[in-house]
């Protein structure tokens, strides 16, 4: 029920028209005005929301722009240092070989060379990994076998950088044609060097139509172009290809951007056209890493306008009808108004009319606030009393028939005890600047008195309307539940971060095993690194499988031995005794290690290298000393003469892992039926049931 406006009496009789029919001079004068102002301010209104999805459309795009090109820098990071790895590898294998012996070894390097290219990221074909002399010519190759030895390449950028000592390595090539495939490619390089100095090369050679296919997969959205750029603007890698002309495709020598690579700036956006095919596109920047290079993410402008179109159309089709509507009531309105010096009778009918179609309008303002979950509320300066809607109740989860009288000690009740100083921060501050918005969260009553409550997120949006003396007066604004985004935000942190720990750590832990790493020959070298690199799979392979909340030993335990030792009725014996127990996420990956180092140590020199060796792996928890106890012990094996000498990879991954990492005592006994090892591990730091 509405109240009649103060100030208004309702109309009296029907007054004379005046001569002629006209209006009132009153109502004449300025009702023209006031109408035209109605009809415009919709239009006004649109323009705005033209203007302003306009301004989002472009910020939506740069930022999109903005994500995938760090997505693809991080990515092409990756790429490149893989590649720079196996250039160590292939250097280290060639380390101590001259060209003769390289060459009279050239097909057992051949393979070598294959394992270590491994395949094109979709699989297709090897990766083109080569080693040259110092004039340029191939010694061996992963792709081809025999290699053609007459066949010169001293015209190869990256064979005459490298020859300048004072070239940082590793060296990102620029874009050739191969002369032994025809196929474009940029290249990756490392010296090899004797002492003589400069001995030639070792070189990744990046197939462009494999690296364009890698960088559609990154594309965002049709018509989008990802690029590998060099810092000196030549263009190594492109989604889009490299257009009629082929490789290779240039930045121009006056685009800023050139500037702006050679300093090493982290990134930017630019608008400016494309200075390789012209198109005018929206184009951000950002730095690869470690390397001479940039990951380029544009746009072009006509698909953001495009897609601006596309949403103000929207608009324009609830828009116009209702400002036709407008414009149709407004010339409504006027002829009535006209009317009113003719027939002053009928105002009474025409304000009723009008009262309806408030409150047809309120009714509908109801239900979307209803449909959308919104709560408004209104406060008056200087009142301990607040007013609230109906939906403003059902997001705190209170009755308005048991409390039809909310006051500010029972809202402040409601919130959550840390957010209530922020609170009366954010009302104070509205006093002095006029608006009022924060984020808090509340401790909604549950459904029953002796149920917990419940913790929700709340945007509050407010302004004051000021009084007569200018000075505020009421406070007037809406709630919005906002759990359920805030719960998202979380979760896309936590599983951020999560994410980088785990990568940084298993990076961290190849790194290790590949310079600790030492063996008689390349081949042990290889099968040594690969077992731990493995190791290291499988224990985030059990992470994986079990959505990353642990694993269980047993499983973990007979995985490790099982790659170790081949499976037969004749050969040595393994025994796992031990409870059923989950290991906590930060433990499988330390255990999983040690575990792998003591089968590969007696599966060379214990129990595990002769047919009669019997292993035993047992376990037990006590709960009252709050220690796992694990015991390892070898018989049957070689008699071990003593305890080594000097820490090898293997002594050092199990102080690193169950003492350094798990917070752990180990003891090793080397007696005279084989090796025995006992670790005493915190169960706090090793199990999920520990907490």
């Amino acid at each position: 029920m509405q109240q009649e406006p103060r100030g208004m009496s309702r109309p009296g009789p029907a007054a004379a028209p005046p001569p002629g029919g006209a209006a009132p001079r009153g109502i004449g004068g300025s009702l023209p005005a006031l109408l035209a102002g109605i009809v415009a301010l919709p239009l006004l209104l649109l323009a705005g929301a033209g203007w302003f999805g306009w301004q989002r459309a472009w910020q939506d795009a740069e930022h999109e722009l903005t994500r995938a090109a760090e997505v693809a820098a991080e990515y092409l990071g990756r790429v490149l240092d893989g590649h720079d790895l196996r250039l160590q590898r292939a250097d280290d294998v060639l380390d101590g070989l001259d060209d003769a012996a390289i060459r009279a070894a050239e097909a057992p390097l051949h393979a070598t060379f294959r394992r270590i290219a491994g395949q094109e990221p979709d699989g297709s074909t090897p990766l083109a990994l080569f080693a040259f002399d110092r004039a340029a010519r191939l010694l061996v190759a992963a792709t081809v076998h025999p290699v053609p030895r007459e066949v010169p390449f001293d015209d190869r950028d990256f064979i005459r950088a490298l020859r300048d000592p004072a070239v940082p390595e590793p060296y990102l090539g620029g874009v050739h044609i191969g002369r032994l495939d025809g196929r474009a490619f940029f290249s990756v390089a490392r010296r090899r060097t004797d002492a003589a100095g400069f001995a030639g090369a070792v070189v990744v050679s990046v197939y462009a139509d494999a690296a364009n296919a890698a960088l559609q997969r990154l594309l965002r959205a049709p018509g989008d172009v990802v690029s590998l750029v060099r810092t000196d603007g030549e263009v190594l890698a492109r989604s889009a290809g490299f257009g009629p002309a082929g490789p290779p495709l240039r930045i121009s020598p006056d685009s800023p951007l050139i500037g702006l690579m050679a300093r090493g700036e982290e990134g930017t956006v630019s608008r400016a056209p494309s200075t390789l095919d012209g198109v005018a596109r929206l184009a951000v920047y950002r730095r690869v890493e470690g390397w001479p290079a940039y990951a380029a993410a544009a746009r072009p402008k006509a698909a953001i306008r495009q897609r601006w179109r596309e949403g103000f159309a929207g608009d324009l089709a609830v828009a116009l009808p209702a400002w036709a509507l407008l414009l149709g009531m407004a010339g409504a309105v006027w002829r009535r108004q006209r009317a009113l010096g003719v027939a002053n009778a009928t105002l009474e009918q025409r304000v009723a009319a009008r009262t309806q179609d408030l409150a047809e309008s309120e009714a509908r303002l109801r239900l979307a606030q209803e449909a959308a979950g919104i709560g408004t509320w209104d406060w008056t300066a200087g009142s301990r009393d607040v007013r609230w809607s109906p939906e403003q109740y059902a997001l705190f989860g209170l009755d308005p028939a048991r409390e039809p009288a909310m006051t500010l000690d029972r809202f402040r009740a409601l919130l959550h005890p840390e957010d209530r100083a922020v609170a009366r921060a954010a009302a104070a501050a509205a006093m002095e600047n006029g608006r009022y918005e924060l984020e808090f969260r509340i401790l909604r009553p549950g459904p029953t008195p002796e149920a917990a409550p419940e913790l929700r997120w709340l945007l509050g949006r407010g302004r004051w309307i000021p009084g007569r003396a200018g000075t505020p007066s009421r406070l007037v604004g809406v709630n919005v539940d906002i759990t359920d985004r805030r719960l998202a935000e979380e979760r896309r942190a936590l599983m951020a971060q999560e994410v980088a720990h785990r990568a940084k750590n298993a990076l961290h832990l190849v790194g290790a095993a590949v310079r600790l790493t030492r063996a008689a020959d390349t081949a042990e070298f290889i099968r040594l690194v690969e077992g731990r690199v493995a190791a290291l799979a499988r224990a985030q392979t059990l992470l994986a499988e079990g959505d990353g909340r642990g694993a269980d030993l047993r499983s973990l335990a007979a995985g490790e031995i099982a790659t170790v030792l081949a499976i037969d009725a004749a050969g040595p014996v393994v025994a796992l005794d031990g409870p059923a127990l989950a290991l906590a996420e930060t433990a499988v990956q330390p255990i999983s290690m040690a575990l792998h180092e003591l089968a590969t140590n007696a599966a060379k020199h214990g129990g595990l290298s002769v047919p009669e060796g019997v292993v035993t792996l047992c376990w037990a928890v006590e709960q009252p000393a709050g220690l796992l106890r694990l015991r390892w012990e070898e018989r049957g094996g070689p008699a071990p003469a003593c305890a080594p000498s000097r820490r090898g990879f293997g002594s050092r991954v199990l102080e690193a892992t169950l003492e350094g990492q798990l917070g752990g005592r180990v003891r090793r006994d080397w007696a005279a039926s084989g090796l025995v090892l006992e670790a005493e591990l915190p169960l706090a730091r090793v199990t999920t049931e520990a907490a």
